[in-house]
């Protein structure tokens, strides 16, 4: 049985509108929205949805349907299928820079969208169960707040699914714990294959090794070797943006590693935020052991650390529509008080999203906050 989809039309040609429409009703789908211009079509999935768009690449308006579908997927992940008379090289190549599920030239036949539309094979779907599984390898909200007490966790993937994760293990014989966050090259599909990598390496490493210097040395090793840069024709050029941390609760102590990535920490009794960024190469490319820089710090009662990706700092927003920054995050983490974690988190979430406002989320975004002097080991 075919699932009924939603489909969105963008057509200028109004009477070409009705007869696609038509023909869509009479495969069984749905026709959630119809428009002849490119503004309104964004507008509608600024707050909206569809399983599939039909966009003419001739619009009513200055922009053209692939440039119209480039602004829209970096609002949702969907599906779009160009259905143009104009079907020049060019415009093919420009096409194929988006997520194209189709190119047909007009006039199209209801036979053409009944074999384009059932070609997708529920791709929003398929995505939607990927992130299910992403969830259930990476640790959650609930495995930092049962290890924690409470933690802040925001995970706003730009895709759906993406290339952020956490990863966490505890070892309660010796009072430690070791975490961090990965931050893979690019978002969507492909970076969301190179967490689950990542994340495999990382956790295994972890598992039979508990120093900083030589997980990341192994992890990087890994990396090269899994990803055939060296010699492979089929080589890829994807990296990954790190940061490790491990905490001993009898010492008070925790030891940061990263790279290209930062912390913030906010010391509890003066209310001072230190910032601190790790520099220099991601991993996935050859590193020397000078390169592998390791900070140990001591914590008091009540002491917190944000880990963040680039997709934080990064995201534009305010009233000049610029990148937030790090004294940007600074300063909204200033706002937010000196609160609880789990109270910080619902204002430190709306002053973000008041930040970004109307304009489109840039990368993926993760961002944890932890206490590591309320570290507790079950049992």
């Amino acid at each position: 049985m075919i699932r009924k989809k939603k489909i969105v039309i963008v057509e200028d040609h109004l009477i070409i509108q009705e007869l696609h429409k038509q023909y869509v009703e009479d495969l069984g789908h749905e026709v959630v929205a119809c428009f002849t211009n490119g503004d309104d079509v964004i507008h509608y999935f600024q707050d909206s949805s569809a399983d599939l768009v039909l966009m003419d690449i001739r619009l009513d308006d200055a922009m053209d349907g692939i440039e119209v579908t480039k602004r829209i997927q970096e609002l949702k992940p969907v599906p779009v299928v160009y259905i143009t008379g104009n079907t020049e090289d060019s415009n093919f190549r420009r096409a194929l820079e988006t997520s194209m599920a189709g190119f047909i030239s007009k006039p199209v036949s209801q036979s053409e969208l009944e074999n384009v539309i059932d070609s997708l094979n529920d791709l929003t779907s398929s995505i939607i169960y990927a992130e299910k599984i992403q969830k259930a390898i990476f640790p959650q909200r609930k495995d930092f707040d049962t290890i924690f007490g409470n933690t802040i966790h925001i995970n706003r993937p730009m895709h759906i699914i993406g290339g952020d994760f956490p990863f966490l293990r505890t070892f309660p014989e010796s009072g430690e714990l070791i975490a961090g966050l990965g931050d893979c090259t690019g978002h969507g599909i492909p970076a969301a294959l190179l967490s689950v990598l990542s994340h495999e390496i990382i956790t295994n490493i972890i598992s039979r090794n508990q120093n900083l210097a030589d997980i990341v040395n192994e992890l990087n090793n890994a990396l090269i070797n899994n990803l055939a840069k060296m010699n492979s024709a089929d080589s890829v050029n994807d990296s990954l943006d790190l940061i490790i941390y491990k905490i001993n609760q009898s010492q008070s102590t925790i030891q940061i590693s990263g790279f290209k990535m930062g912390f913030i920490h906010v010391v509890a009794s003066t209310g001072a935020l230190n910032y601190h960024k790790f520099k220099g190469k991601s991993l996935g490319t050859p590193i020397a052991e000078h390169d592998v820089s390791i900070l140990t710090i001591h914590f008091e009662p009540g002491d917190q650390f944000y880990f963040y990706s680039d997709g934080v700092p990064d995201q534009f927003g305010g009233p000049l529509s610029k990148k937030l920054s790090t004294k940007g995050l600074l300063n909204v983490i200033q706002t937010v008080g000196s609160e609880t974690l789990a109270n910080r988190e619902r204002e430190l979430n709306l002053l973000l999203r008041r930040w970004q406002g109307m304009n489109v989320q840039t990368d993926d975004m993760l961002l944890i906050a932890i206490d590591p002097s309320s570290l507790k080991f079950e049992g």
